[in-house]
């Protein structure tokens, strides 16, 4: 079984940091046109959170949940890992994930605690994850203040 923050990739500038999310938002919507296929729904749940390395701002999320894996979703019943929340409440793991690193706008909704104003140029993440059942589950999008934290994976 893999850690809790296995697949979690920001690190501060120095190296390391405890990551810890505030969330932000969680509301049941119809899947974007412009989100990539994921799942088999055609609503998912959307997660907005500030996430936090060592208490210090580093990145906002939005994460779609497919509405196959979670029919409701509460914002009080999430834990600071959300893969650690899908495995013990709502019954399935994710085993699998792909990343692509680029650069965009940070977006318009982030709080005033994420530095960059929105508009600034940020680091910009797109994962799709899937389950151990191979089906995907699973899209999120995290900008993170370069000032503050880095992309880092490591290889064994």
């Amino acid at each position: 079984m893999l850690g809790v923050y296995a697949f979690f990739r920001l690190e501060r500038i120095g190296g390391g940091g405890l990551p810890s999310a505030d969330v932000l938002s969680v509301e049941r919507l119809p899947k974007p046109a412009d989100l990539p296929q994921f799942g088999g729904a055609g609503e998912a749940h959307r997660i907005r959170r500030l996430r936090r390395l060592d208490g210090e701002p580093a990145a906002v999320e939005e994460i779609w949940l497919d509405v196959s894996r979670a029919e409701r979703l509460k914002r009080q019943d999430l834990s600071e890992s959300l893969y650690l929340h899908y495995r013990l409440a709502l019954g399935f793991s994710i085993v699998r994930a792909e990343d692509h690193v680029a650069v965009a706008p940070a977006p318009d909704w982030a709080p005033l605690e994420f530095r960059p104003p929105p508009g600034t140029v940020v680091g910009f993440i797109e994962r799709i994850a899937w389950a151990g059942d191979g089906a995907s589950a699973e899209y999120s999008r995290s900008w993170f203040d370069p000032g503050a934290a880095r992309y880092v994976t490591r290889f064994r």
